[in-house]
């Protein structure tokens, strides 16, 4: 009972000296947002799920694409425009283009490789090389088979238990990336691989906003031994740790192990082996490549996945599009498999994917920036280390962007019956921006679409 009380007096003085601590008044306003309450700041506002809906309506309460609010020890800067997106986090890369991470999953559990966590520094830029070299939009050569063999198993499934779709899509995208990166076997239903690359990417995803842990805010809690009150946290910790390493290691040794007997299939990783032994890719490189190559499956399937299943759903909800598109395909391909070069000939599809796109946003708040250092905009005070929140929700229901943006009308992507994106592309937006930006991956999704 004392420890408890102990510990929990400690965390409240440390908060309370943290709302104390001498703070420079900034010479210009910070943007709107609702009240700020002393030590909670507007934690109580932020609602736990869809998020975005609320950032939303807040900018038409506070009549701003801009709002600023504080929670969990953080300032936070929300852009409920694209006009405000472009403006900082495309034109104003230099600064904008810092990364906000949960200190414990990024330094404690580890995941300090990877990409969408790291800083914008010299280590992000050598991968960022090596992910384009391999992964180009205008090669589809290491992606296409994979994807064509996977389209197959899912087509089967898909006939033989129509109502297990979700758990298809699932497999057959995360099969694709693994046979794509990694060139192993994947067995049709309940692969080890997939199982465990699907386990490990839902809980980082659950754990990795800053605020999950209490430690993040007050990081000498790290320093507390495990068994007193308030360190449950650490066998999460060690939990994630050990699951992360099994996903970095595991496949790639399996990879390595295919490459030697002979049976692997053309992948990432037996691309950089080759360059490797060609000395087109150096030996401080080949320390980049286990972790490169789990960041390709990353990269993807949780998008590929989120794209598809709400293609599905798009094509339940509005029927009168469904036939529109089918009518197209089977005029375009007559009963057969799609091939590269096939985009140019079926704009109306294409269309209606990108309309799938803004009509439900894979990531509605796309994944947070960080500014280095105190920035002004429209005469509001933008302070350093504040988290930037690109509100993509609030672009793709832009009414002056997209007239009625709650309705699914494809035809909003064409003109004189060609394809046509006039303003910002649904389908790059999502990708993110300025520095940060993968749109190599926006295409390569549309080619496995």
């Amino acid at each position: 009972m004392a420890r408890s009380f102990y510990f929990a007096s400690g965390i409240l003085i440390s908060a309370f000296i943290y709302w104390l601590r001498p703070r420079a008044r900034p010479k210009r306003p910070l943007p709107p947002g609702p009240r700020k309450l002393p030590l909670l700041g507007n934690l109580l506002d932020v609602p736990a799920k869809e998020q975005w809906l609320t950032f939303t309506n807040w900018g038409k309460d506070y009549d701003s694409d801009v709002i600023h609010v504080e929670a969990a020890g953080h300032s936070l800067v929300i852009l409920n425009s694209y006009g405000a997106m472009d403006d900082l986090l495309n034109k104003r890369s230099a600064i904008y283009s810092g990364r906000a991470f949960s200190r414990v999953i990024y330094e404690l559990v580890g995941w300090n490789w990877l990409m969408v966590l790291m800083p914008y520094n010299e280590a992000w830029k050598e991968r960022r090389r090596l992910f384009v070299r391999y992964i180009h939009p205008s090669d589809t050569s290491l992606h296409r088979a994979s994807e064509t063999r996977q389209l197959y198993v899912l087509l089967n499934q898909l006939i033989n238990e129509p109502d297990g779709f979700l758990k298809h899509i699932r497999h057959m995208v995360a099969a694709s990336a693994i046979s794509m990166t990694y060139g192993i076997k994947v067995e049709e239903s309940n692969d080890p691989f997939v199982s465990q690359a699907e386990n490990t990417i839902n809980n980082l995803s659950r754990s990795i906003l800053p605020g999950t842990f209490l430690a993040e805010t007050f990081y000498w809690l790290r320093h507390i031994p495990e068994g007193f009150p308030g360190t449950g946290w650490k066998a999460k910790v060690r939990q994630l740790r050990s699951e992360m390493l099994d996903f970095l290691n595991k496949p790639y040794d399996a990879a390595l192990e295919a490459i030697a007997r002979g049976t692997s299939t053309d992948s990432f990783v037996s691309r950089c082996q080759q360059d490797l032994r060609d000395g087109r890719l150096s030996y401080e490189e080949e320390e980049l490549v286990k972790e490169m190559a789990a960041l390709v499956f990353i990269a993807g399937a949780e998008t590929t996945v989120s794209a598809i299943s709400t293609f599905f759903l798009a094509m339940v909800c509005f029927p009168d599009a469904y036939k529109e598109a089918q009518a197209e395909v089977d005029r375009v391909l007559k009963g057969y498999i799609s091939e590269d070069g096939d985009e140019e000939t079926l704009p109306y599809l294409n269309a209606l994917l990108k309309e799938v796109f803004r009509w439900q946003p894979v990531f509605p708040m796309c994944i947070f920036h960080a500014v280095t250092e105190d920035d002004e905009y429209r005469g509001y005070h933008i302070p350093r280390d504040s988290l930037i929140i690109p509100n993509v929700w609030a672009f793709a229901y832009d009414e002056k962007m997209f007239p009625e943006p709650e309705k699914f009308k494809p035809e909003r992507f064409l003109k004189d019956g060609k394809l046509h994106v006039e303003g910002p592309d649904p389908q790059e937006v999502i990708f993110g921006f300025g520095r940060r930006s993968f749109v190599p991956y926006s295409i390569m999704l549309n080619q496995q679409y």
